[in-house]
């Protein structure tokens, strides 16, 4: 049982995450990552901030956030490699594959060049709509 999963926007996945936390793993529905990071800004926020700067944030210098602003960058970082990574093997996966043996094959082949069975029904079906050669051979 395959499940389909749709290409990612990586700068969409970052930009919910630096909103907040955790938001772009989710987004890309890695959900353990997901609580990782949020983990991981509690325990710094607690750990590192002082509670002052947690309480009013407006009166917090640059030295108290940079903490938590680092764990929402790297946390961004994250998400944006997630989602290429992501949209990498979905590419990855829609080469075309020989039946048999499972290698890579040639568009313009109608056999397979490692095994050499011969290919019918939807791999061939695919390459005769495919808009990228006519009839003749020619692009």
């Amino acid at each position: 049982m395959g499940q389909q999963s749709s290409p990612k926007r990586p700068w969409l996945a970052a930009g919910l995450t630096l909103l907040v936390t955790g938001l772009g793993q989710v987004y890309l529905r890695r959900w353990l990552r997901a609580l990782g990071w949020v983990g991981l800004a509690i325990l710094v926020g607690t750990v590192v901030v002082p509670e002052p700067a947690l309480a009013d944030p407006s009166s917090a210098t640059v030295r108290e956030v940079v903490p938590l602003a680092g764990v929402a960058l790297l946390s961004s970082l994250d998400a944006y490699v997630l989602a290429r990574q992501h949209n990498y093997r979905l590419e990855a996966e829609s080469v075309d594959r020989c039946p048999d043996c499972y290698r890579e094959l040639e568009r313009e082949l109608s056999f397979c060049p490692w095994c050499a069975t011969e290919l019918s029904g939807s791999a061939e079906t695919d390459r005769q709509r495919s808009p990228e050669r006519s009839d003749d051979g020619r692009p």
